[in-house]
């Protein structure tokens, strides 16, 4: 008996003194600080104002994401009162990562990727939601929405999504620059 009081003593000892050193390290992925320097493209908004026509801008915003053989879900204009066009194009989810490198895709466009034990990654994917519109000086205001998400098939079966480092968003306003024949800097092909 006393053996095993002694034993059970000892246990909540261990528990005692390494609980905190086991806990602390439970953050797989160590702690990820979002700066300019770890995610130069991060943003707030994407956004730009151009000085071309309404029908222009939006023809090339079209135009960008079917370059990437992504399909445009809805595209639709209208003319407020004031006679200014608006419009919104928003993308099916274009699948940028399938197979065994999805893992390493979705990490390279990712600020956190959501960690799933045991989890396989399915694809990767993003969708785009762009509004474009006419302001009263005769400029386009153009504002570009990302959203990243995969498919985990192993544990959860289920679609989840989390924050872009802002790599895809930047480089589709990069297409429209290049599409309006404006200066770009497009890092992907």
């Amino acid at each position: 008996m006393k053996n095993f009081t002694n034993s059970i003593l000892f246990s909540l000892i261990c528990i005692i003194i390494f609980a905190p050193a086991l806990i602390a390290q439970d953050d797989w992925r160590g702690s990820t600080i979002e700066t300019k320097d770890n995610f130069p493209y991060l943003k707030d908004k994407y956004e730009m104002t151009l000085d071309q026509t309404f029908d222009t801008v939006w023809e090339a915003a079209k135009k960008s994401i079917e370059e990437i053989n992504c399909s445009i879900i809805t595209a639709n204009t209208r003319q407020d009162d004031e006679g200014l066009y608006r419009g919104t194009i928003q993308s099916d989810f274009c699948i940028f990562a399938v197979g065994d490198t999805t893992l390493v895709n979705m990490r390279y466009y990712s600020v956190d990727l959501p960690f799933i034990r045991g989890g396989v990654w399915a694809n990767g994917r993003m969708q785009y939601k762009i509004i474009v519109r006419e302001t009263q000086d005769n400029k386009v205001y153009v504002l570009l929405n990302g959203e990243i998400s995969g498919m985990e098939s192993h544990v959860t079966n289920k679609v989840h999504f989390w924050k872009s480092n802002g790599f895809k968003e930047s480089m589709m306003m990069e297409r429209i620059k290049m599409h309006l024949g404006l200066p770009y800097e497009l890092k992907e092909q």
